[in-house]
């Protein structure tokens, strides 16, 4: 791994080094009706020195901190890339680049849906179908009239359709009339408030608490740190800038030069079934409810870490933020130099269970988890997603639709969501040793899937008074209605496809 270059930061997307935290978003789907106009409205996004229109937000600060009214960022599908730069293309960017980085992308979700686990009512022939789909021609079985994925954010929802009727004013028309691209799907999200706070998630989780440490960029110099409000210290270890921008200098891959700067995601819209949720934390009359959800995350609701605070919410901890380093200061094994709290080992899950949620995706130093040899640095994701949907009422009508969308990114696909998802979320007995009678299951937040006949994925298992307590009747509480792999890529790499073209090999 290379962590001799700083990010260009006018270069590579913004959302990939930084979370704007603008409480109302959209997230469009877009096909491609006329490759000519959508290489036009490429290039208007491009253009940094535009007056007119919407462009790309890069990375770098906002002068004098202050947020501009919108930010907006592009994701292209396979089917997208080789529509606008041609199959010519995309074949040399694939044999010049490592195969973990460009052949998964170019499978796509659809073809890799089996392995991460989405089947049953999770499989792609049940995609699209709850939200915000437009035509009344469902997409193509394959997926490959899905082209390009935006997400405008914006500080107030009436903007939100501001921005989003000028974005589609920058669309030219066909030759053969009509819009040369056309939204096919779009679902917006809007903050969930609990007790004044706007940063939680269905399930009734405090959100927005733990990303990714990434070194060498700006946002962790002290100085913008300061102007930040930030104050506290990060013991979370640094993960090089590789492993989410993509670099002609990483140690374990290689990478195509239009795809440096960029990155790429999982886009995922994730249906929440709150009831089916709230009917299982309360099925264990030796449990209180807010227990259960408690270890069956990893963190009390308010974000308070079990391995801090293994019996209650600690308020000493101060007010949860992503600013607030008392809630992502700590380790399983060894605490991590600032740790509040609880300072003993939880080598053996007696705190937090093996089977928890945050335990699953990002296992720290616990290096008895399989393929973590290094804080999880090479697996690490950047999530930049949010609700969508209304709070639970547990007496609204059937079919209300909630859940969690947007991007999953990290530089390599193979290295962080595919990884994460399928070896540690979706498989059994990611960790050697285990103590747990049922070898962790399944990440209880997720669930089995229907077609699951291990008994003892339906089982969650978690210490309780130095025994092991099995409740049974763990269903799947998440579901896929929908995905796409995308290339993010940087603002030199959007000018090229634009143009239809790419950078020589080098």
């Amino acid at each position: 791994m290379s962590n001799s270059n700083q990010a260009e930061m006018n270069d590579v997307q913004g959302l990939i080094l930084k979370g704007y935290n603008f409480p109302h978003i959209r997230y469009i789907i877009l096909s491609i009706r006329d490759v000519k106009g959508a290489k036009k409205f490429c290039a208007g996004l491009a253009s940094q020195n535009s007056t007119t229109g919407l462009h790309i937000t890069t990375a770098e600060p906002w002068e004098n901190m202050i947020k501009p009214d919108y930010c907006l960022n592009i994701g292209f599908t396979y089917w997208g890339l080789e529509k606008l730069i041609g199959t010519v293309n995309c074949d040399e960017i694939n044999d010049d680049s490592s195969a973990e980085v460009f052949a998964s992308f170019k499978k796509g979700a659809i073809a890799d849906a089996t392995e991460m686990g989405d089947t049953d009512e999770s499989a792609p022939a049940n995609w699209w179908k709850n939200g915000g789909w437009i035509p009344k021609q469902k997409p193509k079985p394959d997926g490959s009239d899905l082209h390009i994925q935006l997400t405008l954010f914006t500080l107030t929802p009436k903007n939100r359709e501001k921005y989003y009727a000028d974005l589609l004013q920058m669309i030219p028309k066909a030759a053969s009339g009509g819009a040369s691209v056309i939204p096919v799907y779009y679902q917006d999200s809007d903050p969930i408030t609990v007790d004044g706070n706007s940063d939680y998630v269905h399930f009734g989780y405090r959100d927005s608490l733990s990303q990714p440490r990434i070194d060498d960029i700006v946002w962790n110099k002290p100085k913008l740190k300061k102007l930040m409000g930030i104050s506290s210290i990060d013991d979370r270890p640094k993960v090089p800038l590789d492993r989410f921008v993509i670099s002609s200098d990483a140690d374990d891959y290689n990478a195509h030069p239009l795809l440096v700067n960029g990155s790429f995601a999982a886009f995922r819209l994730l249906y929440q079934d709150e009831a089916k949720f709230n009917k299982f934390i309360h099925s264990d009359p030796k449990t209180s409810p807010e227990l259960m959800a408690a270890k069956m995350c990893g963190r009390w609701r308010d974000g308070t870490p079990l391995v801090v605070s293994p019996d209650k919410e600690d308020k000493t901890l101060g007010e949860p933020s992503s600013k607030n380093f008392n809630f992502t200061n700590f380790n399983y094994l060894t605490p991590s130099p600032n740790q509040h709290g609880d300072q003993s080992s939880d080598e053996d899950g007696l705190k937090c269970p093996y089977a928890a949620h945050i335990r699953r995706a990002n296992p720290r130093d616990d290096f008895n988890v399989t393929g973590n040899s290094n804080n999880a640095e090479t697996h690490r994701i950047v999530r930049r997603a949010s609700p969508y949907g209304p709070v639970y009422d547990p007496n609204e009508k059937a079919g209300i639709q909630r859940g969690l969308v947007g991007l999953f990114i990290g530089a390599v696909l193979d290295f962080q969501f595919r990884f994460v998802t399928k070896l540690w979320l979706e498989m059994g007995g990611f960790r050697n040793p285990d103590d747990s009678p049922n070898y962790s299951g399944v990440d209880p937040l997720f669930g089995p899937q229907v077609s699951d006949t291990n008994p003892y994925d339906s089982i969650f298992a978690f210490n309780k008074n130095g025994t092991y307590n099995e409740v049974p009747g763990l269903t799947r509480f998440i579901r896929t209605d929908g995905s796409l792999y995308l290339f993010l890529p940087g603002i030199t790499g959007l000018k090229y496809i634009a143009e239809g073209k790419i950078p020589p090999s080098s």
